[in-house]
């Protein structure tokens, strides 16, 4: 299931209203309230970028054993986490979301036509995507 910001930006609202006038009522001062508002809607945009940052993957895929050595790369954020390479690391964070996401399971091993029916985009696309990433890569 995709993540819905609106829905769980909503949910958090209700929480936090709920978690406001407990407070309220236990004798908590308003200013302190209000920091507390602060940092839990910091750390709920901060979960919401992880969503959207976040790809999804086939239940049926088998993942096989993993090296101990090896980094495990299950998202965007972790991919450009692990780029040590700071011009490489600047080319992909020029990059748009989506084509990371293609490279991202590219480099998972899926092909491009696994790509294209888990994401709805056409296999040519994908290959277009990855193709011009490349030739970026090579001219830096």
């Amino acid at each position: 299931m995709a993540y819905n910001k609106a829905r769980e930006e909503r949910k958090w609202k209700q929480w936090k209203e709920k978690e406001e006038v407990l407070l309220r009522t236990l004798g908590m001062d308003e200013e302190s309230i209000q920091e507390l508002r602060r940092s839990d809607w910091e750390e709920f945009k901060a979960d919401r970028c992880y969503q959207d940052h976040h790809v999804s993957f086939p239940q049926h895929y088998d993942w096989g054993s993993t090296d101990e050595d090896e980094h495990e790369v299950s998202n965007v954020s972790g991919l450009l986490n692990s780029i040590n390479d700071e011009r490489l690391l600047h080319v992909l964070m020029n990059t748009d979301k989506r084509t990371l996401q293609f490279l991202l399971l590219k480099m998972m091993g899926f092909s491009g036509r696994e790509i294209s029916e888990k994401t709805g985009v056409s296999e040519n696309t994908i290959n277009t995507k990855i193709k011009t990433l490349r030739k970026k890569i090579k001219n830096f």
